[in-house]
C-alpha cells in the first residue's frame, strides 16, 4: 500500500517544485522533469520475417484467438529461437507473453515480455506499449526501482506528457520513502490531468505533510475542499494543519464550516471544535456545539465530556445551563464535590434555598476534600435566609470538621450571626 504522503507547483512547468533541486540542466534532453524536454526519435528496426516463421506465428495467433492456448504453446515451443532474427525473436517472445497472460500465468508472461524487450527489435509504438506494461508489472510486484528504470526507458521515446506515467513514477519513489524525488512527478501528474484526480492529489498532499511543507499542504487542501466540498476528511486535516502552524483561528474556521453543514458527527472532531472555541474565548459557542451534539447523540454524556460543557457554561456565565450540567455530573460522581460546586454557583446568584439544598446533598453524598467549606457555605445561606439557629449549627459543624482557617472563618460567622440576633451566649 502507498504510505500516507504530500504539494508544490512547478509554475506552468517552467520552474522546479519547491523543495526540489533545480538540476534539470544536468538531465538528458528527454528526461521527464525537464521543462523543455524533447523525446528522442528511435530508429525503427527492420521488420522482415521468413515465410515459414510468419506462417507458424500466424497459426499461433489463430490458436490464441480460438482459445486453444495449450496447442498454441506447443506450436511455439517447436520454434528454435537461435535460428531467428532479432525481430522474429521479439515477435515470438511477445506472442509467448500474450499466451501466458491469457492463461493468467503473469510471471511467465512478463518474463517473456522481458526477453522481447532485450532484443529491442519491435516497432517503436509496440515496443513502447510493452515497456510501459513492464513498468506497471514491476510496480505491482513492489519492484519499485525497476519500475522507475523501465519508465525512464519509456519516457526517452515518449513525446507527449502522460499524467499516468508521472504519477506511477512518483508513487514508486514514495514507496521507497524518497519523498523529495517523488514530489515533482506527482505535482506534474496533477497539473497535466484534465480532471482533478482525488487519489493523486491526496498523494501530493501526503508528501507535503511528510516533508513538513505545511503551507503547501494547506493550499492544496483548500483547493480540494473547493472541488469536493462534501469530503469531511479535508476539513479535519486542514484544521489539524492550521494548528500545526499555530493558526488557531484557521483551525477553528475549518471545523466550523462542516459543523454548520451537519457534516461533523465524530465525537473527537466535535470535542476539538468545542475546545478550540474555549481556547479562543468563545465559551457560548463551545457550549452550544457540545449541547447540540449531545442531543443528537454524537457526543456521549459522560463525565469527561460534561466537564468540558460545564467549563463552557461557567466561562460564559450561563449559570442556569451550568447548574443543569452539574446536576448530570453529580449523578455520575461518587462524591459530593459537584453538589458543592453547584452550591457555589447558586451562591453567586443569591439563590439561598438552592445553596442550602445543594450543600445538604453534598454532605449527604460525602467524599468531600474539605467538608468544612461546605458547612460554612451552608451556614452563610441559612443566615441570609434568617434561619439563624440552623446557621450556627452549620458553622459549629464547620469548626469540628475543618482546619484552623475554616475554624477561624466559622467563628467569625458565628460572632456575626450572634451580633445580628443579639445572642451574647
Amino acid at each position: 500500500m502507498i504510505r500516507p504522503l504530500s504539494v508544490l507547483l512547478a509554475a506552468a512547468l517552467l520552474a522546479p517544485a519547491a523543495g526540489a533541486q533545480d538540476d534539470s540542466g544536468n538531465l538528458p534532453a528527454w528526461h521527464p522533469l525537464r521543462p523543455d524536454r524533447v523525446a528522442e526519435e528511435r530508429e525503427e528496426p527492420a521488420t522482415s520475417m521468413s515465410e515459414s516463421f510468419y506462417r507458424r506465428l500466424s497459426r499461433a495467433h489463430e490458436l490464441l484467438d480460438e482459445d486453444n492456448l495449450g496447442e498454441a504453446l506447443e506450436l511455439m515451443d517447436r520454434i528454435r529461437p537461435g535460428r531467428l532474427s532479432d525481430y522474429e525473436g521479439a515477435q515470438l517472445y511477445q506472442t509467448y507473453g500474450f499466451a501466458y497472460s491469457q492463461m493468467d500465468r503473469e510471471d511467465e508472461a512478463f518474463e517473456a515480455f522481458g526477453k522481447c524487450l532485450e532484443l529491442n527489435a519491435l516497432p517503436t509504438a509496440v515496443q513502447q506499449g510493452i515497456v510501459y506494461s513492464m513498468a506497471g508489472y514491476y510496480a505491482g510486484q513492489e519492484r519499485f526501482e525497476e519500475s522507475n528504470e523501465t519508465l525512464l526507458r519509456w519516457f526517452r521515446y515518449q513525446a507527449e506528457r502522460v499524467p499516468e506515467a508521472y504519477i506511477l513514477m512518483g508513487a514508486n519513489f514514495a514507496q521507497r520513502e524518497m519523498m523529495r524525488e517523488a514530489l515533482p512527478y506527482v505535482v506534474l501528474a496533477n497539473q497535466l490531468s484534465e480532471e482533478p484526480n482525488e487519489n493523486w492529489r491526496n498523494l501530493q498532499l501526503a508528501i507535503h505533510v511528510e516533508l513538513e511543507q505545511f503551507p503547501d499542504a494547506i493550499d492544496l487542501l483548500k483547493e480540494n475542499i473547493g472541488i469536493w466540498p462534501g469530503n469531511l476528511r479535508y476539513y479535519v486535516v486542514l484544521s489539524s494543519l492550521y494548528m500545526q502552524t499555530q493558526n488557531d483561528e484557521g483551525a477553528l474556521a475549518a471545523l466550523t464550516i462542516p459543523w454548520f453543514r451537519g457534516m461533523l458527527v465524530e465525537e473527537t472532531d466535535i470535542l476539538n471544535l468545542a475546545r478550540l472555541n474555549l481556547f479562543l474565548e468563545s465559551p457560548v459557542r463551545a457550549g452550544m456545539v457540545l449541547e447540540e451534539a449531545m442531543k443528537r447523540g454524537h457526543v456521549e454524556e459522560n463525565a469527561d465530556n460534561l466537564r468540558v460543557l460545564l467549563n463552557a457554561w461557567t466561562l460564559a456565565r450561563e449559570m442556569d445551563r451550568a447548574v443543569n450540567t452539574i446536576d448530570k455530573l453529580a449523578q455520575l460522581s461518587e462524591d459530593g464535590e459537584y453538589y458543592h460546586r453547584k452550591a457555589m454557583l447558586l451562591n453567586e446568584s443569591g439563590d439561598w434555598e438552592g445553596v442550602v439544598e445543594s450543600c445538604r446533598r453534598a454532605l449527604e453524598k460525602g467524599g468531600l476534600e474539605r467538608p468544612g467549606d461546605v458547612w460554612v457555605l451552608q451556614g452563610v445561606a441559612l443566615a441570609e435566609l434568617r434561619r439563624f439557629d440552623e446557621a450556627i449549627t452549620a458553622f459549629e459543624s464547620a469548626r469540628r470538621s475543618g482546619n484552623d482557617n475554616i475554624r477561624r472563618n466559622a467563628n467569625a460567622w458565628i460572632g456575626y450571626v450572634r451580633d445580628r440576633t443579639g445572642d451574647t451566649s
